[in-house]
């Protein structure tokens, strides 16, 4: 029978061959804004002494796999090419093996990459557009373009009046989108963002517009606007109440303290899913090694992944929607029956309160509508038939109820795939990356398919965000296939991440695959 040979190539040589377990399988393009870089590799040094190995080629195609042309010959123990890309594009690259008899292995031409570089050194286009579509009111355009765009690296920040600091514009980071926020002040309001490609090429811009102060009696929106604070620091009767509203809401500590009970005459119920338990911070593996052990070797911080928050206390509830329900009960009815219930509701922990309004029917639930994602603690009045009322919530006082508004998905990333060697050859370690602010119990769930349009197979249900996951590849797992990792948070929000590009496992000869680029530093 005659021998064959498949040759590794990648970054991470010298931390491989210390390890001395796996290299990673490629879960899709490299991008990378360098065009000239460097492309390790190792080998089996048995199966190569077998062959009788004298070089190593390498080849590209332009045409993803239609053609290959030879650029490149090297020894064995050489460890690496140097590729410089003529320009930018995509770049299909695979190795054979020239043995002692001047036979090449493999020797059919390859059809599928054993490593994809995509080559861009063209920054992605941002632009920022702000309006007043009403006295009192800001609008946010942006609009990012690219062959390559990265959405989740898109960053706005925002500063006016009253806020001496930049401050996060809270959005779904997309390439598009528009938003809009209350400046009751008026005055000028500046606004900066920055998006990068999957290459990390940047861009930036910036954009400006001058406000004109809201009238003094400003309607009430469909949406409440939360401009009628019964209670606040500071506020007097004869205080501009409506312009005192804060202009972006404070994000409530969940962890910071407890909830505090109603006046007799009002319960609150909790119409919602129950809040999250703790969930711990995912963590890249860096070897194979850490497979036998159930458990992530590395322990380094990424700062686009920041460690995942814990979740809230059992009396928050935390929702994907900013419409919603919150139930409550009765108590204490006199026979003047009830008169009204009014719904107050805090941006702050109860630092400040605001008349929501009244329930039309003084019957539960009461119906809640948000203008945009954040915290929102919430309190109720009951007022008799008679007349009789209970005080509405002071400053200070802690609300009854918080509710989550979280519309963000979590952020997932699939990380290069690892499989073993030798006894542990049927075994591939599967490592990840997730965040969010209020992750589910059980976040992350992984599955396979044959063709990736469809028939996806469970690998696991959902499990802990243990930032890695070793599967066991079975006797009815096809050698090609493509794999998804989905994660959810605890308000039902998802994101699903597949391999672009079939994963390939060979489980009946010694193989090893490309992986990585090692860009030089120089243009």
């Amino acid at each position: 029978m005659k021998a064959t040979c498949t040759i590794w190539l990648g970054v991470l040589v010298a931390v491989l061959a210390a390890v001395g377990e796996a290299a990673p399988i490629p879960a899709g393009p490299v991008y990378t804004n360098k065009p000239r870089f460097k492309i390790p590799f190792r080998y089996d040094a048995a199966e190569m002494q077998t062959l009788g190995a004298k070089e190593i080629r390498l080849y590209v195609s332009r045409d993803r796999g239609v053609n290959w042309q030879l650029i490149q010959s090297v020894s064995p123990d050489s460890g690496k090419f140097n590729f410089q890309a003529p320009a930018d594009g995509e770049y299909w690259f695979n190795v054979k093996t020239l043995d002692s008899k001047d036979r090449l292995h493999p020797e059919i031409n390859p059809t599928e990459p054993g490593l994809q570089v995509v080559v861009d050194s063209i920054p992605p286009s941002l632009k920022l557009e702000l309006k007043q579509p009403s006295p009192g009111r800001v609008q946010l355009n942006w609009n990012a373009a690219d062959e390559h765009l990265d959405p989740a690296q898109l960053r706005l920040e925002y500063i006016q009046p009253g806020t001496p600091n930049w401050q996060a514009v809270s959005i779904v980071p997309k390439a598009s989108g528009q938003t809009e926020w209350t400046i009751p002040q008026g005055g000028v309001v500046a606004v900066r963002g920055a998006i990068a490609d999957l290459a990390r090429n940047a861009a930036q811009d910036q954009a400006q517009v001058v406000i004109a102060p809201a009238d003094q009696a400003v309607p009430r929106p469909a949406v409440p606007d939360f401009r009628q604070p019964i209670a606040s620091p500071g506020s007097g009767a004869g205080g501009n109440l409506a312009q005192s509203m804060p202009d972006k809401f404070v994000a409530v500590n969940p962890a910071a303290g407890g909830v505090s009970a109603l006046a007799p005459t009002v319960g609150m119920a909790t119409p919602f899913s129950a809040a999250m338990p703790t969930s711990g911070t995912a963590r890249a593996s860096s070897s194979f090694a850490s497979m036998h052990q159930g458990v992530p070797a590395g322990d380094g911080v990424d700062p686009d992944f920041p460690a995942t928050k814990q979740a809230a206390p059992a009396r928050y509830r935390i929702v994907n929607t900013r419409q919603f329900q919150i139930g409550y009960k009765l108590q204490d009815v006199g026979p003047s029956g009830v008169g009204g219930v009014e719904l107050y509701i805090t941006p702050d922990d109860g630092a400040s309160w605001y008349k929501y309004g009244d329930d039309p029917d003084n019957q539960s639930p009461v119906s809640v509508e948000v203008p945009r994602e954040g915290t929102y603690g919430f309190a109720l009045g009951v007022k008799s038939g008679a007349g009789l009322t209970t005080e509405p919530p002071q400053p200070g006082e802690k609300p009854a109820i918080v509710v989550v508004v979280d519309q963000t998905p979590p952020r997932l990333e699939l990380l290069p795939l690892e499989q073993g060697r030798g006894r542990a050859i049927n075994k591939i370690l599967i490592p990840w990356r997730f965040s969010d602010d209020y992750p589910a119990e059980k976040p992350i769930s992984l599955s396979y398919s044959a063709t990736g349009q469809g028939g996806w197979q469970q690998i696991t249900g959902w499990q802990e965000n243990t930032g890695s996951y070793v599967w066991t590849v079975g006797p009815n797992v096809p050698s090609r296939f493509y794999l998804r990792l989905e994660g959810r948070d605890a308000a039902g929000n998802s994101q699903i991440v597949e391999t672009p590009q079939p994963v390939l496992i060979d489980l009946s000869r010694p193989t090893a695959r490309i992986i990585d680029v090692e860009t030089s530093g120089g243009r």
